[in-house]
């Protein structure tokens, strides 16, 4: 009886899912709303932000829209379009949500102008169905590496998946040009595309930045500050922005450069880009994604307890590394890391990998949890990193215990990177615990009431 009462129950719910996404296809349809898709594996949503936030500076009379959670399965695409900001699936919220996007669909006015989507797969045909829904005018790629591996054997497996939305984008491609696959697709292409910079070198790339400066400064209203040239088709501009990371320059380029190419299609005439980039473009991403903080014992913080990937560590640990340098006083790298979730076969061979990266990087290193332990540690012992230096962690009240006692035990200051996956450890306890200005506390991740009584934290 059971188990019939539960195949009714997931079979009401996907007519239902059905059913939204029928309303999105219908809502898009009769508006004819700009839409920019994100996806790959990594670096999606602070792509999807930077370009949403950057569209709104460049046109503040237009309405562009982005949701402002994570929705980006399958059914959080119709969610997203239908501007639904919560999920809550009880039987009277289903019912609202039935209602509102019936409305939507045949009624609502135009809400929105432009739209930036973002998603990914985690199994082989869903990128048929999500084109289903819309067509995107323009894709942006960002970068394949080795995570929501379960149901594909490996990477390439995703790429051939994901390359079906090249074949359904209407307009304009931008293509990483460092990625290997983004490499196999731009000679493919029927429509216009844009390769941009990923690794910093003399690039041939449509888009592409240098002369990174970075400055710290306790007077700075956003204590870190970078700022460099950037290159559009050979046009040269110079900009100030509060966000770090190469990541994060390649995205607001990329954007720049949307907005340039919808500057005619919204105004009929070409973006005035001096004028906007006059002031730092100022960006407020979700708050656990390399946030910087003022951390007791006078360290500082890099703050990205989300979620992690090879390829999201090292560009991390990169950033990092670019603080450092920029700092007054030659500050010393602390490392604290927890496993990297979603790689399912690849899980031994991507933290065994990882090792080079942070024993050359790193001064000392805090590992927690299972992979972690047996294969990073194994393997950065194994090439010589001392093991006075590296810390093992079975929980989060353990790590910041002993990195509380660490940093004030020490002669020198530090930079400490947090890095980590999600689920079931709750590492932002423990950078919340070390925090210099307790208010920083709400700008954390899983802070609401519901998540802090889910992980038995006196409120």
């Amino acid at each position: 009886m059971k188990k019939k009462l539960i195949s009714i129950k997931n079979k009401f719910l996907f007519q239902y899912y059905r059913f939204l996404w029928w309303c999105a296809k219908k809502y898009l349809k009769r508006h004819q709303a700009f839409s920019i898709w994100v996806n790959w594996s990594v670096w999606k949503t602070s792509c999807r932000m930077i370009i949403h936030q950057t569209l709104e500076k460049a046109f503040p009379n237009k309405k562009i829209y982005t949701s402002p959670k994570n929705f980006n399965w399958e059914l959080g695409m119709s969610l997203s379009i239908l501007m639904v900001e919560n999920w809550n699936p009880t039987p009277s919220y289903l019912v609202w949500i039935w209602c509102k996007a019936l409305w939507m669909a045949l009624f609502w006015k135009k809400w929105y102008d432009c739209i930036v989507l973002e998603y990914w797969i985690d199994r082989p045909k869903e990128m048929e169905f999500l084109v289903s829904i819309n067509k995107p005018h323009i894709w942006v790629f960002t970068a394949i590496d080795a995570v929501h591996s379960e149901q594909f054997w490996n990477p390439t497996e995703i790429a051939r998946e994901e390359v079906k939305m090249v074949k359904n984008t209407r307009e304009i491609a931008f293509l990483n040009a460092d990625d290997i696959y983004a490499q196999q697709i731009v000679w493919t292409l029927w429509i216009d595309e844009f390769t941009y910079q990923t690794l910093w070198y003399d690039s041939k790339a449509d888009i592409h930045f240098d002369n990174e400066k970075v400055t710290v400064s306790n007077e700075n209203k956003h204590f870190v500050l970078s700022e460099f040239d950037i290159y559009i088709k050979k046009e040269k501009n110079h900009l100030k922005t509060n966000l770090l990371g190469k990541p994060n320059y390649w995205y607001i380029c990329v954007a720049l450069c949307i907005a340039e190419i919808l500057s005619q299609r919204f105004t009929g005439k070409e973006l005035d880009l001096k004028k906007l980039l006059k002031e730092p473009l100022i960006y407020k991403l979700q708050p656990w994604r390399c946030s910087i903080f003022k951390w007791k014992h006078d360290s500082i913080l890099i703050d990205s307890t989300y979620n992690a990937s090879p390829l999201s560590v090292r560009k991390l640990i990169d950033t990092t590394l670019s603080i450092q340098k920029a700092s007054w006083n030659k500050k010393k790298i602390l490392l604290v890391l927890w496993d990297m979730r979603e790689l399912w076969d690849l899980t031994e061979k991507e933290h065994r990998l990882l090792a080079w990266y942070v024993q050359w990087s790193a001064d000392h290193v805090v590992l927690l949890w299972n992979s972690m332990h047996n294969y990073l540690a194994d393997e950065i012992q194994k090439i010589g990193f001392s093991k006075e230096n590296l810390t093992l962690c079975h929980s989060y009240h353990e790590v910041w215990k002993r990195v509380d006692n660490f940093l004030k035990e020490s002669k020198d200051e530090w930079i400490v990177l947090i890095k980590w996956s999600q689920n079931t450890i709750f590492l932002e306890e423990a950078t919340k615990a070390l925090l210099k200005d307790k208010k920083d506390a709400e700008l954390l991740t899983r802070q609401s009431a519901w998540r802090l009584k889910k992980k038995g934290v006196k409120i």
